[in-house]
């Protein structure tokens, strides 16, 4: 389906829980074409924990347990190289009673971060 979308020069569609978390080999197809209607329609200031990952899954990795941030990776660029060389990361910001407090789109490029989208 992602092929076919990309081919039709589809930029973003709606959110689908379902289609959020496939998965081709260990990239996700569809995160980057429905990141912003996830961000705009359905996640919001004041979710609990357990809501976000019933929406979204179990995150990829605890961006900074230290400030509790939770990240999903929207997309990795491998070029040609073996290590990743640009992506973009869902980062999600949790109070300390477990409440969304916050969320931006995180952009970077080799390891430095370049750009990002607050809520």
């Amino acid at each position: 389906m992602s092929v076919i979308l990309a081919s039709c020069g589809a930029k973003e569609v709606e959110f689908d829980k379902t289609t959020w978390n496939d998965r081709e080999d260990f990239l996700y197809a569809n995160r980057k074409i429905m990141v912003t209607d996830l961000m705009e329609n359905h996640l919001h200031e004041g979710m609990t924990y357990q809501k976000v990952t019933n929406l979204l899954g179990e995150p990829e990795n605890y961006a900074d347990m230290d400030y509790n941030k939770i990240a999903y990776q929207i997309e990795v660029d491998y070029g040609w190289n073996i290590d990743p060389v640009s992506g973009s990361y869902l980062i999600i910001e949790l109070a300390n009673d477990s409440i969304v407090a916050g969320y931006e789109l995180v952009e970077w490029e080799h390891y430095k971060r370049i750009t990002s989208f607050y809520s």
